[in-house]
């Protein structure tokens, strides 16, 4: 998880938005963690990078999310 953190802290803001129509209009984005089936659920505020949640990648996560 720790080189996925410094790894969104380079990329964060050239990620594709998410495709989910809801997520998309709030800003959300996801980075995949390496080697493993997460993925962080995040968004940019300002120069800021804020994850929201970390997730299996067969999770339904866009319905946990508010």
């Amino acid at each position: 998880m720790l080189e996925t953190k410094v790894r969104l802290s380079l990329v964060a803001d050239s990620l594709k938005l998410c495709a989910n129509p809801k997520l998309r209009a709030l800003g959300y984005r996801t980075i995949l963690l390496k080697r493993h089936r997460y993925f962080m659920l995040y968004k940019i505020i300002d120069d800021m990078v804020r994850v929201d949640g970390i997730y299996h990648d067969l999770q339904d996560y866009e319905n946990l999310t508010r």
